[in-house]
């Protein structure tokens, strides 16, 4: 092991498929790049002395050419979301290399290339989020004099902008910054100044940041992203550095989620003056979120406050926490939404039930929109629309505004439960592997293979019958061996009663 390589460059002449690895490493650089061979996710060189350290793996070493061996260490393919997850935990981008060609259709080494990409701000399953709490990921850009930031949450399809100016400009970024707590920051390399700010922003909030001067912020090409995703807003973002903020995340989500249209509920767009500005050192002593000893939930307002039923709600009130607002009819709706619920016990009390019965539909939503959900996600999918028909019946019973709004916009997706409900079982498996997800009688063609999968030999039969019926050879059998694969046997002496309408192909005669 002590001759094992850590260091990609001191090879010349690797073998094919460690050639193969280096050119994929060489298009994701600042990833941990996880390299699938047969049941196994393989890192390689200076990833693997990373993985092995953080995760704790045994490391080994494999030939690469020359005579030389590499530094290795893998996981099993089936175990790699655990991997990945405590890998992304500790602030590195992972990239996931997959076989993308048939091992059977190809010729020489299969082909392969990196079809997931995962990073601290871009993490889509629920399992490695917390689920009372977004995960936001930043873009900010500086240019005359005003700084424009945006923060987006790809689990939840949650996208916020606003621009900043004045003299205290950097010190509001930072108390913006501090409200969303963003896991991720990407900064264009002009907001470094008199300050570092990538260092300072490290420091204080623990984030990964990425500083770049890559065409994300390019102005033309970041417009021209926008109006693509958001054509209705375009003309409301008030700078271009709000331009450029947006345009970076909808680039970089893109580009890590492997697609070519960002998913979105839309562009929330906000100003100062909206919000009660609260400096970052208040919002700490105040505890509105978190306790200064521990640095946990427990003990903070926001502890105190938080009786809501679901993970969207929880996510909501921590926004309205940290986010106070200052105009006061907005706040007049929000006081008579409160009152309609407290005057109204009883239809609280049902509402308040069925919440709880309700999964956390914004981040199924966006796994199932990036293609990262399994059968089980789509089943909680569908038992939460189960009961939106009944809650719409309850909203219809307030007054308030707010309420109204809520009941008039409710959409109960009826068409939706009924596809999900009748091609889903019960209870289905994790993953697509174990298969058995597509219930009795949805499809056709999915019972009948699932019939000969399971059945083979009765139907196999089956076919013997026909065929012998159909052709009124009684001798006719079926038969296998690896080089024909199953076919149909006929004695000599029957040969005649085989006709061209039948559909035979001769194969070979013995």
């Amino acid at each position: 092991m002590a001759e094992a390589l850590d260091k990609r460059d001191l090879l010349s002449n690797p073998t094919p498929m460690m050639k193969q690895y280096l050119e994929i490493k060489g298009e994701y650089e600042d990833f941990i790049l996880m390299y699938r061979l047969g049941d196994f996710y393989e890192c390689f060189f200076e990833d693997a002395l990373i993985a092995s350290r953080e995760l704790e793996l045994t490391l080994t070493s494999r030939d690469c050419g020359e005579g030389r061996r590499a530094a290795m260490c893998g996981v099993p393919f089936h175990k790699s979301d655990l991997y990945v997850g405590r890998l992304v935990e500790k602030g590195y981008k992972v990239a996931i290399c997959e076989q993308v060609e048939d091992p059977k259709e190809a010729t020489g080494l299969v082909k392969r290339d990196v079809t997931r990409v995962v990073t601290p701000g871009t993490i889509t399953d629920g399992a490695l989020l917390n689920e009372g709490k977004n995960n936001f990921l930043c873009a900010a850009c500086l240019s005359d004099g005003v700084i424009g930031v945006a923060f987006a949450d790809i689990s939840t399809a949650e996208i916020f902008t606003t621009s900043i100016d004045g003299e205290d400009k950097l010190t509001c970024f930072f108390n913006e910054v501090f409200s969303y707590q963003p896991s991720e920051i990407i900064l264009c390399n002009n907001m470094s100044g008199e300050i570092d700010v990538a260092k300072m922003l490290v420091e204080r909030y623990s984030a990964l940041v990425n500083t770049t001067g890559k065409s994300i912020f390019n102005y033309d090409m970041a417009r021209e992203r926008v109006r693509r995703v958001y054509p209705e807003d375009l003309d409301r973002l008030t700078s271009p550095e709000m331009v450029m903020s947006v345009g970076a995340l909808i680039s970089y989500i893109e580009q890590t989620q492997k697609t070519e249209s960002m998913f979105t509920r839309g562009l929330n767009i906000y100003y100062g003056g909206q919000y009660l500005e609260i400096d970052m050192s208040t919002k700490r002593n105040l505890e509105l979120v978190e306790s200064m000893r521990t640095k946990e939930k427990r003990g903070s307002l926001l502890w105190v406050l938080d009786k809501t039923k679901t993970a969207m709600g929880a996510r909501l009130l921590r926004s309205y926490v940290l986010k106070p607002l200052l105009n006061p009819a907005t706040i007049t709706n929000r006081q008579a939404a409160v009152s309609d619920l407290v005057s109204s016990q009883r239809v609280s009390a049902e509402l308040s039930e069925l919440l709880s019965s309700i999964r956390d539909i914004e981040r199924l939503t966006a796994k199932a929109v990036y293609g990262t959900a399994n059968a089980k996600d789509l089943r909680a999918i569908c038992q939460s629309i189960e009961t939106l028909p009944k809650i719409k019946v309850l909203l219809s019973e307030f007054k308030s505004s707010t309420l109204k709004s809520l009941y008039n916009e409710l959409d109960t997706l009826d068409d939706l439960y009924d596809l999900l409900s009748k091609a889903l079982v019960d209870d289905p498996p994790f993953s697509v592997r174990e298969g058995g997800m597509i219930r009795e009688g949805f499809n056709a063609d999915v019972d009948y293979l699932r019939s000969v999968m399971s059945d083979g030999k009765s139907w196999i039969n089956r076919v013997v019958e026909t065929e012998r019926e159909r052709t009124g050879i009684p001798t006719l059998k079926v038969g296998y061996n690896k080089v024909f694969g199953y076919f149909i046997e006929v004695s000599k002496g029957q040969i005649d009663k085989v006709k061209d309408e039948y559909g035979y192909e001769r194969r070979q005669t013995l």
